[in-house]
């Protein structure tokens, strides 16, 4: 099995400021914008938030026409991808499956890795804590910059959007509206997660509550400094996580060890053939969901 550690939501060149995670601790990753998308910010709602309200409150921004930076508002369209949560809009299709769109050249990052069934996508994407004010939202002053886990998808099929047979649930993602370079491809979520302890967990979901065992990006650091388990060193001629082949981007610790993650790309591989470790790891934070639909606080990293 392969691990995809998968960016995705704002950035700082889509969309423009951090995914917030709200005052109770409910992270919401916010898809970027797309003309094309067949629905729109203030059709999405994440527990009790609406995401129009909070990409508008949040002064997130799309480029328009000419390709000037403008505010978006809660009537611009949504890239919803990956799309874990069936509950986040209504659905107009008789059934839904968790599915994650890629084309282009990170869509041949994963052909080249032989992403197929039964390997898994752990997204990430940038993170801010957010506050009330009034009856509107902001960041926290001071509040640090993260990257941070949101979600994930066990890949039960692949589905190539330009030969295969397209399912009556899929017609509305997006990838299969506006123009998309090269390979196009659909990644289906498993029925069932199929791990060890997990085996009946559903194939893909979202981690509600944020917390520091979520968090890639090291205390105190810029969000692409990565503090990540010890085992995840690169040593003993074992292939690094793909796009992070330079050894001075990885320091080693008694306890873990930090890496400087690029800056661009969006899918880094990591093949648990060389690092089983990984396989536990990455249950101890999913398999978290099966208490109360939340992280319970297990995991690797801490506060401190």
């Amino acid at each position: 099995m392969k691990i995809i550690f998968s960016r995705k939501g704002f950035d700082s060149g889509t969309g423009c400021i951090p995914s917030p995670i709200m005052p109770d601790g409910t992270m919401i990753s916010l898809p970027i914008p797309d003309r094309f998308g067949t629905v729109a910010y203030g059709d999405l709602a994440c527990a009790e938030y609406n995401v129009g309200k909070l990409v508008t409150d949040l002064k997130g921004k799309r480029k328009n026409r000419k390709n000037a930076q403008v505010l978006l508002t809660a009537s611009d369209r949504a890239h919803l991808d990956p799309d874990l949560s069936k509950d986040i809009c209504t659905r107009t299709a008789k059934s839904w499956r968790p599915a994650l769109g890629q084309c282009g050249s990170a869509a041949g990052v994963l052909h080249n890795h032989n992403i197929g069934a039964g390997d898994l996508f752990l997204f990430f994407g940038w993170f801010r804590q957010c506050e009330t004010f009034g009856d509107t939202y902001r960041y926290v002053r001071g509040a640090q910059d993260i990257h941070a886990l949101f979600g994930y998808l066990r890949v039960g099929s692949v589905i190539k959007l330009a030969k295969d047979p397209i399912p009556d649930w899929a017609q509305h993602h997006p990838h299969l509206h506006g123009t998309r370079q090269g390979r196009n491809v659909l990644y289906v979520g498993a029925d069932t997660l199929g791990l060890p302890s997990c085996e009946y967990l559903s194939g893909a979901g979202t981690f509600k509550q944020f917390t520091h065992t979520l968090q890639l990006t090291a205390p105190s650091k810029n969000r692409s400094v990565w503090r990540v388990p010890r085992w995840m060193y690169p040593d003993n001629k074992k292939p690094p996580l793909s796009s992070h082949e330079r050894r001075d981007r990885w320091q080693l610790f008694d306890d873990s060890c930090q890496l400087k993650s690029v800056g661009r790309g969006q899918e880094f591989v990591l093949d648990t053939n060389f690092y089983p470790e990984a396989v536990n790891w990455a249950l101890s934070f999913i398999s978290a969901i099966k208490e109360n639909h939340e992280i319970s606080g297990a995991g690797f990293l801490t506060d401190k």
